[in-house]
């Protein structure tokens, strides 16, 4: 049986396709093998990649490492806990019994994977930039509205003024009103959709604080965010419809409503409850 990747060498792998070709060389072969790097000089390596000491560098840093050694760090880290994979991709052959594991085992392995390169101190500068804001806009189209919907609800519950924005133009109109005590909270599978990213960019402009939500590496959405937060998934960046991501989206909100809700006047939360509450019979 082949030994599983690491979230580590997953997190790397999600990230070679926004390297140059040469800094890609260099993560296919950390990639393809981790335990031999460890004991690798900086020059070894630049050999066995043929490329130069500066590249492996450059890409070691593109990595999010502060240098080579950083990396041979996290890599031992790595050795020691590694992440089971997903049963496979869904095919037209499968039954439920096959859909429905397959389709768990990659939530499951989203989530994992999203916890162990999560930043924590990028979820702390969200909650704190969110619990100061003003207003707070989200946006978020397609498969990314229904999670705008949910973070507009979790934070509201807060008594945070949040609104999410899936039309183009009304996300176009707030933004272009935005003022520097307002926060955008953006929302993209890829980071690349155009109409969040320029609407986002609107915002941003006016002085708005940029929290983007993506999957993991560099994107046009990401350039723009003040705060970047990321899901980890073994599916294709670029897929059409975000599955397993999509719940590790949520959970990252999860996390930061549960985080934030300490941090609000308890009274007033007590208070949304009731009010809750009191709609049910």
């Amino acid at each position: 049986m082949a030994k599983e990747d690491s979230a580590l060498v997953l997190k790397i792998r999600s990230i070679i396709p926004q390297l140059s070709k040469s800094e890609a060389a260099v993560a296919e072969y950390i990639c393809a093998n981790t335990e031999e790097v460890i004991n690798l000089s900086v020059s070894a390596l630049a050999d066995c990649c043929g490329v130069s000491e500066p590249t492996v560098i450059r890409a070691c840093r593109n990595l999010d490492f502060t240098g080579y050694q950083a990396l041979k760090i996290a890599l031992i880290q790595s050795l020691n806990a590694p992440v089971q994979s997903a049963v496979g991709e869904v095919n037209a052959e499968d039954g439920m019994r096959a859909v429905t594991q397959k389709v768990f085992a990659a939530a499951v392995d989203a989530v994992t994977l999203t916890r162990e390169n999560l930043s924590l101190d990028d979820m702390k500068r969200a909650a704190k930039v969110l619990l100061g804001a003003r207003r707070i806009l989200i946006f978020g189209v397609g498969g990314s509205a229904a999670v705008a919907s949910d973070v507009e609800h979790k934070f509201s519950r807060l008594g945070l003024d949040a609104v999410a924005y899936s039309d183009l133009n009304l996300q176009a109109i707030v933004a272009a009103h935005a003022k520097p005590e307002d926060v955008v909270f953006a929302i993209s599978h890829s980071g690349s959709s155009k109409a969040v990213v320029d609407n986002t960019a609107i915002a941003k402009s006016n002085g708005a604080t940029v929290i983007s939500l993506s999957s993991m590496g560099k994107s046009p959405l990401t350039e723009i965010a003040d705060i970047s937060l990321y899901t980890s998934a073994d599916e294709t960046r670029y897929r059409i419809v975000a599955i397993s991501s999509r719940i590790a989206e949520l959970t990252i909100i999860d996390t930061l409503y549960s985080y934030i809700s300490f941090r609000t006047g308890k009274e007033e939360n007590l208070t949304i409850e009731k009010a809750i509450e009191d709609q049910m019979y």
